[in-house]
């Protein structure tokens, strides 16, 4: 029976630590403030775990705007805590939209177009903008940049996929080093955790050699109870296996900026068309279209915005001439970056053409773009999460 008393204890012990571990890896929040809120200076800073799962999962306000500061691939980090093909392609889609280069859809066969069977496309040429906006880029934007135009001022995505591994888990290291820098994670996201896996080994070969030694009394005194502390062991190693893993926790601020992100998603998949100004409209259209593809709400984006535009439209009684003045004023000849799709304002209004069919065509293309894009970004080697293997990663990619 002692050995029924020491097994006992082992599983106790290790479903206490498994515990631990979980709590641990709880983000963190503040107390006292709404939700999103950080503290401002002088105010109690009081922190706590977040309630009923590893995440917050409450209510969610919703914010106008994306956190200060934050681009596209940033939003998509802090949202689910990896950095994924789709942050990345995102990132591309914005700095096309701020004017670093302009995309121009391939055929199949290289040209420019559909493809010969009139498909959609699925290659893009990258076409560097000889006078680029003076405006500062992050570090893994910097770095996308260069891997982007590495051989030239013009590259077809589907030659990338080859030489952009290293370039893709730099960037990737980038995103997720920014995310320690901002203070809303202590160490790596994609932390692997990595002393609970060793201790899981070691409770392996302690169970080997309990089996080995209980078999061996077990022929001379015919005790079964002597297999309960090998059975114990095993069952710990499995417990931290399974469950002591995990994802590093975000601080109170992660969390805050987490909660601020979801609810600018918030805002795009629940925006009336009756919400957004007139003269607004256009700018905001091309500085959001980034983030409503992570989040997946492109076409609702591009139909919402569209019917504000035409609706200012009707209010003011503009001709065609006086529309396309507007929109240019507004800034949504950035739309003309799109190569054939964007053809300029004029061919989104042109003999009496919605601008939110225009729009629409235009969140396809970026979509299309994206999808291609993300693909390439996934299956190129060396692109994981920024973690596995990387050389120079110093954020703790292993936790011990």
């Amino acid at each position: 029976m002692a050995w029924l008393a020491v097994s006992g204890v082992v599983l106790v012990i290790a479903a206490g630590a498994v515990a631990l571990l979980r709590w641990r890896r709880r983000d963190q929040e503040f107390v006292g403030v709404t939700p999103g809120v950080v503290p401002a200076p002088g105010q109690p800073r009081r922190v706590r775990r977040v309630r009923g799962g590893q995440e917050w999962k409450g209510p969610v306000a919703v914010a106008f705007a994306p956190p200060a500061g934050i681009g596209p691939a940033v939003a998509g980090t802090v949202v689910d805590g990896k950095v994924d093909g789709r942050d990345l392609a995102a990132m591309l889609v914005d700095l096309s939209l701020r004017g670093f280069f302009t995309l121009e859809p391939l055929s199949g066969d290289g040209t420019k177009g559909r493809a010969k069977d009139g498909s959609a496309k699925s290659d893009w040429l990258f076409v560097r903008n000889q006078n680029p906006p003076r405006e500062p880029v992050s570090p893994a934007e910097r770095r996308m940049l260069d891997a982007v135009f590495s051989h030239g001022d013009q590259v077809p995505l589907s030659t990338l996929k080859d030489n952009l591994g290293l370039s893709l888990r730099e960037a990737q290291i980038d995103l997720y080093r920014e995310m320690i820098d901002r203070g809303w994670y202590r160490k790596h996201p994609r932390s692997r955790s990595a002393w609970t896996t060793l201790f899981g080994i070691l409770m392996l070969i302690v169970t080997a050699v309990l089996a080995g030694g209980a078999y061996s009394v077990y022929a001379r005194d015919d005790d079964p109870y002597l297999f309960a502390l090998p059975v114990a062991t095993l069952v710990a190693s499995v417990l931290l296996f399974t469950l002591g893993r995990g994802r590093s926790a975000r601080t109170a601020e992660g969390t805050a900026a987490r909660i601020q992100t979801l609810g600018f998603e918030r805002y795009l998949a629940t925006a009336e068309a009756d919400q957004i100004r007139y003269e607004e409209a256009a700018g905001l259209f091309t500085r959001y279209l980034p983030f409503a593809i992570v989040f997946g709400l492109a076409d609702r984006w591009a139909k919402v915005v569209g019917d504000a535009l035409r609706q200012g439209r009707l209010e003011r009684g503009l001709d065609n001439l006086e529309y396309a003045s507007d929109l240019t004023s507004m800034g949504m000849d950035a739309i003309s970056l799109i190569g054939d799709v964007g053809q300029g304002i004029g061919a989104l209004i042109d003999l009496g053409g919605d601008i939110d069919v225009g729009l629409l065509d235009i969140s396809d293309a970026f979509e299309s773009f994206t999808s291609s894009a993300s693909d390439l970004f996934d299956s190129a080697d060396g692109c994981s999460d920024g973690c596995d293997g990387c050389d120079g990663c110093d954020l703790g990619c292993i936790d011990f």
